[in-house]
């Protein structure tokens, strides 16, 4: 008889480990520098070498502090520093 959980899909998990020197937020506040065309989530997340979800809180928590500002772009969201902060 056929286990109906014998498919079990795999899921891929990052570990990632704390570095020393800046916070993830200052991280990406420093790498928006190079970029003042904006830069993506997706973006980030490649050149941080850090999960979406936790860029999406440092990226909220920064929109809020009005370090940087959000715009939508098609579909995705492209994020700049704001040049009046």
């Amino acid at each position: 008889m056929a286990c109906r959980f014998s498919r079990l899909l795999a899921l891929a998990i990052k570990i990632i480990s704390p570095t020393k020197g800046l916070n993830t937020s200052a991280q990406i506040f420093e790498l928006m520098q190079f970029y003042p065309q904006g830069i993506t989530v997706q973006e980030l997340s490649q050149r941080l070498n850090r999960p979406v979800s936790m860029l999406n809180l440092c990226l909220k928590s920064l929109v809020a502090s009005k370090k940087i500002v959000a715009r939508k772009n098609h579909n995705q969201w492209v994020y700049t520093v704001d040049k009046k902060a």
